[in-house]
């Protein structure tokens, strides 16, 4: 009889810890004591100057800066020359009061990808406190777009990586932020939170909301139209382009 009065409660707690693993990740991400500025410009160099899988001691080094990474940009507001002198780049959006900010930083891939980036997200809660999360993605996100929708704030992430000598990836990854934390995943591209296609162009018309893919002449790799399928989109024969439109949090094959 215990157990049974005991059993919901027991419930609630396994989903609460469960919801707060996937809203919370910036908590458990971040590191203490907070890191000063100096020592990020130093490990960060270090960084740049290796190679992926160069040894255990760059590959330790790797996962501790990302982490003190987040804990700094969790604390600071950085700027673009502050960014910089730390060894970042920053991506924001068009709208210079934008709430989210991409901070990226880089290493040599030892190989025909070339190099390799590592994207760190910071927002902006109504307080204007700032918060950080690593994303788990190899990409230089170069532009960010808000999404329009009532009662929620989400962004479209456009960018760029290197696959190897026969694939440069466009990928097109959604966010949302709701006051301090990162929402992920969601299903903005089918299931999933982005759309990731090897030799294409993706350009976003803000007016429409809409997203254009254009295909390179090569024909596409088969891991490309199984993203294309699973994401419930279809290119049609001989047509060059694809066109989605932003709806109701999704992004829909247009006509």
């Amino acid at each position: 009889m215990l157990f049974l009065l005991q059993a919901p409660r027991r419930l609630f707690l396994l989903l609460a810890a469960l919801w707060l693993a996937t809203t919370s990740t910036v908590v458990a991400q971040s590191v203490k004591p907070l890191p000063t500025a100096s020592e990020l410009q130093k490990n960060l160099a270090i960084i740049a100057a290796s190679t992926e899988g160069e040894s255990e001691e760059i590959d330790r080094l790797l996962e501790t800066t990302t982490r003190q990474l987040v804990t700094y940009l969790g604390t600071y507001d950085v700027t673009d020359a502050a960014a910089k002198d730390l060894g970042l780049d920053l991506t924001v959006g068009p709208n210079e009061d934008a709430r989210l900010k991409v901070y990226t930083f880089s290493y040599s891939s030892g190989g025909t990808r070339g190099t390799i980036h590592r994207p760190v997200l910071q927002w902006k809660n109504a307080a204007s406190k700032v918060f950080a999360y690593a994303l788990h993605e190899e990409c230089f996100f170069n532009e960010i777009h808000k999404l329009a929708m009532p009662g929620r704030s989400l962004y479209l992430l456009l960018g760029g990586e290197k696959g190897d000598s026969q694939c440069f990836a466009s990928q097109a990854l959604v966010v949302e932020v709701k006051g301090n934390y990162m929402l992920l995943p969601n299903s903005a591209f089918g299931t999933n939170s982005s759309l990731l296609l090897c030799n294409t162009e993706m350009a976003y018309e803000a007016s429409k909301q809409s997203l254009r893919i254009t295909f390179a002449d090569r024909k596409l790799i088969i891991d490309d139209l199984n993203r294309l399928t699973q994401s419930g989109y279809r290119r049609k024969p001989g047509v060059k382009h694809l066109a989605l439109q932003f709806r109701n949090g999704r992004f829909m094959q247009q006509p």
